[in-house]
């Protein structure tokens, strides 16, 4: 059951709407007017955000340069949205391994940042990768994680997709039981919730396994409730694969009439919405059908159709392997970018950071020679005073990207950790201010500007 496969940050959508034209065109705006903060991480992600299903180069672009903004300015939250956007892209374009690499990068962040919703998002969108990469026992130990963090955190109402990615791991992996029990969870789950939609996916993959195990008449019911609730939404896939199952079904009970009606329906639905992999599975089937039922004109049009779906879809796969190629050399140039850009702006930084570094002896020197000249001795003592103040302000500025990437960027431990460094150095300023400034003092006296009054002696004049 393809369908069952839910990803939660990955909605479906086929063409950008009026008002997600309007959104993108307002991102646009904001992004040309933002600054390198997080802001403009956040306007970058957004806009990846909107792209990722009609134009996911696009998407990949911009969440790798809202990625490498993120990290340059240790905004987590920013960095984790843009890697589970990078991932979606490449999920859309196909490219599943470099999916599920971002997706375990975004888990690390998730482990740190404790927040128990986005960490089982993340457990669930890594299953969902190996389930794609066929690696089952993988995939099913991330669902099992991601449902005790859910179980453990009571989130109850994203419970139902990791419950219908079970089902599915464990019908991929052709364990039926298993399966049967989880996609009975799940439908226990929407059922509760009264969500139709759940509701569908689960009837759907409940029909597909017991058609497996030759349940007949209960996959023909469920299969028939699925596609009643599925006339009240626009899961137009998903009514694909529903109506074909029951096709399947009414041919076991030898139903040929049945059979012919929802294959068609089937293959309808997705030559109108192309979908192209169920428009061929639905005219492959009909060939089939009408083989058996005596029609070799019905079956060799469809045959014809089915081999020209199948050389598009090996079309598609070309076209989709070189645009994993292209966004690969595209998502290198935009790094290589931004590393030049922060290469930039992190020289520019030290080259500031050295020029108060020469700055403030420099100025401590101008002081001492001050000090030797005319000059009043408080403006001595206030410029004594400002160089203390530089030398020690500078140290709070060298410290503090340590303390940042030792505390996480946790401001309750970065303030207890400068609230004593200010405990050590203000009585060290103070003390070693009293010094300086008496050494500096100790032989000015107040340079007074008054008149001099000059004794003269009275000289005698001769008689």
């Amino acid at each position: 059951m393809k369908k069952a496969i839910s990803f939660l940050p990955l909605l479906f959508c086929v063409a950008i709407s009026y008002a997600q034209i309007n959104k993108i065109d307002s991102l646009k705006s904001l992004l040309k007017s933002a600054k390198q903060d997080s802001n403009r991480v956040t306007h970058l992600w957004q806009l990846s955000n909107e792209y990722k299903t009609s134009r996911p180069d696009t998407s990949l672009l911009l969440a790798e340069e809202a990625l490498q903004l993120a990290k340059h300015l240790n905004f987590e939250e920013g960095e984790s949205k843009a890697l589970s956007l990078l991932a979606a892209s490449q999920y859309y374009l196909g490219n599943y391994p470099k999916a599920l690499e971002n997706y375990l990068l975004k888990l690390k962040i998730e482990e740190k940042r404790k927040i128990p919703k986005d960490y089982s998002v993340a457990l669930n969108n890594i299953g969902l990768m190996y389930v794609l990469l066929g690696e089952h026992n993988n995939a099913i130990e991330y669902f099992f994680k991601a449902d005790s963090v859910e179980t453990a955190n009571n989130l109850n109402y994203i419970k139902h997709r990791v419950m219908l990615n079970l089902g599915e791991a464990y019908f991929r992996k052709n364990d039926f039981t298993s399966s049967l029990s989880y996609f009975t969870k799940s439908l226990n789950i929407a059922t509760a919730n009264k969500s139709i939609e759940d509701s569908t996916m689960s009837l759907v993959g409940v029909a597909n396994v017991l058609a497996k195990l030759n349940n007949t008449a209960a996959s023909k019911s469920n299969y028939s409730i699925a596609l009643q609730l599925l006339k009240t939404t626009n899961d137009e896939d998903l009514l694909c694969e529903a109506s074909l199952g029951l096709a399947k079904v009414y041919d076991q009970l030898n139903k040929p009439d049945s059979a012919m009606y929802y294959a068609k329906l089937s293959y309808t639905y997705g030559k109108k919405d192309r979908f192209i992999s169920r428009e061929f599975d639905a005219s492959q089937y009909l060939v089939e059908l009408f083989k058996k039922a005596k029609k070799p004109d019905s079956a060799f049009a469809y045959l014809q159709h089915t081999v020209a779906l199948k050389d598009s879809i090996m079309g598609q796969d070309k076209v989709r392997q070189a645009q994993i190629i292209s966004s690969g050399e595209q998502l290198r140039q935009v790094q290589i970018a931004e590393q030049k850009k922060l290469a930039i702006a992190e020289r520019k930084k030290q080259l500031q950071l050295l020029f108060i570094g020469i700055f403030i002896p420099l100025f401590f020197l101008l002081t001492l020679y001050i000090s030797k000249t005319k000059i009043h001795s408080r403006i001595i003592k206030f410029l004594g005073i400002i160089s203390l103040l530089l030398f020690f302000e500078y140290l709070t500025l060298l410290l503090h990207p340590f303390v940042a990437e030792l505390t996480h960027h946790t401001p309750v431990l970065e303030m207890l950790i400068f609230v004593t460094i200010a405990a050590f150095l203000i009585p060290l300023h103070h003390r070693i201010e009293g010094i300086l400034i008496k050494k500096l003092t100790s032989n000015k006296l107040p340079y007074i500007t008054g008149p001099l009054k000059i004794k003269t002696k009275k000289i005698k004049g001769r008689k």
